[in-house]
């Protein structure tokens, strides 16, 4: 799968989808945030740029046939833990291979503005991925291209069927994207992260494992 040509196709997509929803640059390049930045959102609508996002990816996956949308669904079911911020209208893309595990989008709302929250998940039931923003407070604001690439690179993980999620008990897990790993709490008796990770690539983890072929 050419990762390039599927983000050129986003893109394509996106000028679409994203019409309304125009990118921003970074409030505060050449100073630091003031305090009252922190407590507050001007302009919440901004982040549904995200959902834009999300709705040029589902287009260019079910349109090139590597997958099938499901509108809908209970959250609750949907997602392996209860995710931190409520989210509705969530969106599961059903990979066209059986070996593939499904995407899942979630949306959430910033002062009750719907579809500025975004998580994207994998499996079934889904484990996060991405969450953005993970704060949509104007000091930690600093533009909308650094919210898109993380979504471009989770929906990208998933769908080349690099992402692995371990999940070794109660808070202790690994997630890789195939460029980046992070461990919560994995306890130091264990084998090293790395090892964890290439084992559960390998079919042999003895752990909760979420992964997956690529999608094409």
């Amino acid at each position: 799968m050419d990762q390039e040509e599927l983000r050129e196709a986003v893109e394509a997509e996106f000028a679409d989808t994203g019409a309304d929803t125009p990118a921003w640059g970074d409030p505060h390049p050449d100073r630091a945030a003031l305090d009252e930045e922190y407590s507050r959102c001007l302009d919440p609508g901004k982040y549904r740029i995200l959902a834009a996002r999300a709705d040029a990816w589902t287009r260019v996956l079910c349109g090139r046939g590597l997958a099938t949308a499901e509108p809908g669904g209970d959250p609750g079911v949907l997602w392996r833990h209860t995710p931190d911020v409520p989210l509705d209208d969530p969106v599961l893309l059903r990979p066209a291979r059986a070996d593939a595990v499904p995407l899942v989008f979630g949306f959430g709302a910033i002062d009750d503005v719907p579809r500025t929250v975004l998580a994207v998940g994998a499996g079934e039931p889904a484990v996060l991925v991405e969450r953005v923003p993970d704060c949509g407070c104007d000091a930690c604001d600093d533009g909308s291209a650094g919210l898109l690439e993380l979504l471009d690179d989770a929906v990208i993980a998933v769908v080349t069927g690099a992402f692995v999620h371990i999940d070794a008990g109660p808070g202790r897990r690994i997630i890789d994207t195939g460029e980046t790993s992070s461990a919560s709490n994995w306890p130091p008796s264990a084998e090293r992260p790395e090892a964890a990770v290439e084992a559960a690539r390998a079919g042999h983890s003895p752990y909760r494992v979420v992964r997956g072929a690529a999608w094409g």
